[in-house]
């Protein structure tokens, strides 16, 4: 059984349409019979429709999607469907890096950085009862 697998397209709307131009310049050509074509086109309307239903179903308009549709090919070239899977991505970003201009501006980020692990690292040990005078002591 054939398959077409698009590339992931930015948004599902994206990926439909994707899909929709693959199916017209496949099914919907001159060397298929005007009949055959429009029964083509009833099907792809209604697989288009039911899967723009699935995505507002789950709120997933906005996100990073794949299709891949599974089907077959009549003796005159009719469509015939037999599957859609649509993979809906999340773009997070994985760290974020901030790259400083200057090395002023690289010696006062790296004391934010400082401060910052300074004063978790002090929250944490009045959490487990710790006096850090005593630390310094030592």
């Amino acid at each position: 059984m054939p398959e077409q697998r698009f590339r992931i397209a930015p948004t599902s709307r994206g990926a439909i349409f994707r899909a929709k131009r693959w199916f017209y310049a496949t099914f919907y050509t001159k060397n298929i019979p005007p009949e055959v074509r429009e029964e083509n086109k009833k099907v792809w309307t209604e697989l288009a429709r039911r899967m723009v239903e699935e995505i507002n179903k789950y709120g997933y308009a906005e996100n990073p999607t794949r299709i891949t549709i599974k089907y077959e090919t009549g003796s005159k070239g009719e469509f015939k469907p037999s599957s859609v899977i649509l993979e809906v991505m999340s773009m997070e970003p994985l760290k974020k890096i901030v790259i400083p201009a200057t090395a002023e501006a690289v010696i006062e980020e790296e004391k934010a950085e400082l401060l910052k692990h300074l004063e978790e690292l002090m929250k944490k040990a009045k959490e487990l009862g710790i006096d850090l005078r005593e630390v310094i002591k030592k």
